[in-house]
């Protein structure tokens, strides 16, 4: 064989070679969440971690009891929906190995009515619609109270139940629902606790509110990152927190959600 052709056959043969061993593999992490507005929250930091070889898909689930379910399952690696009293339940009553990773905004659930202008304006009779499940109903009605509609009993901390309303300003009638179903029937009622996430996605604003949820000393309403505990301490995950903890995600809650969203990791 000439040297010419041996060169040829080398080339073609490292040609080979070379096709043969894959691109590195871009990485691929399913997060879980519960509307399509968190999306466009995520999407500076899908921008970001493109650039890395990380590349976010998101995996939508239609109601909050989900979610973690998945991430235990190992359908989906993260999920980024709930708060931290949301999260202490499931796990109390689940037993998930799951942990918060990092934090990341408190949006407000609020107060809206097409009947009425005031809760005074309450008369007997009238339908009130809660998040039937645990920690959003005890912060609807925490959020009620607050309202001047109804007085819990004392020490009932961030959960509390309906038998835990000690009166109520009038006798109303409470409608249990699905958190993501509450926007639905606010027709149908005199007013509804709505989560903000939710009242985003129906068109809503935070200055359409009847009554705006106060702030809160603890950190039972602050929204976060989970991840399955094992996995607490996985580089890729800890560089998601770290890219969305930042300036460019509070640009899109000043700019898109202005009045529901307010960054928790400072």
């Amino acid at each position: 064989m000439n040297i010419s052709a041996l060169v040829k056959s080398s080339v073609l043969s490292l040609a080979l070679l070379l096709a043969a061993i894959p691109a590195s593999a871009e990485q691929v992490v399913k997060i879980g969440l519960t509307g399509a507005i968190y999306e466009d929250i995520w999407a500076p930091v899908a921008e970001v971690l493109a650039k890395e070889g990380v590349k976010l898909e998101y995996v939508q689930f239609s109601n909050f009891s989900l979610p973690n379910q998945a991430l235990a399952n190992g359908e989906v690696d993260l999920n980024a929906f709930q708060h931290h009293a949301f999260l202490r339940n499931e796990i109390k009553n689940n037993g998930y190995e799951i942990t918060s990773i990092g934090d990341t905004f408190i949006i407000a659930m609020n107060l809206y009515s097409q009947k009425i202008k005031s809760v005074e304006e309450l008369k007997d009779g009238d339908k009130v619609a809660v998040p039937n499940d645990v920690t959003n109903e005890g912060r609807a009605l925490k959020l009620l109270e607050a309202a001047g509609v109804l007085k819990l009993k004392e020490g009932v901390g961030a959960s509390p139940e309906l038998s835990d309303i000690v009166s109520t300003r009038v006798k109303l009638e409470f409608v249990e629902i699905d958190a993501n179903l509450v926007v639905s029937i606010l027709p149908d009622v005199a007013l509804a606790a709505i989560n903000g996430n939710y009242a985003l996605d129906s068109g809503m604003k935070a200055d359409e509110a009847l009554f705006k949820e106060p702030k809160y000393e603890d950190d039972s309403y602050t929204c976060l990152i989970a991840s399955r505990s094992a996995d607490a301490d996985n580089p890729v995950y800890k560089r998601i927190v770290e890219a969305y903890q930042s300036q460019a995600v509070i640009d899109v809650f000043n700019t898109t959600f202005a009045g529901f969203f307010v960054p928790a990791w400072n």
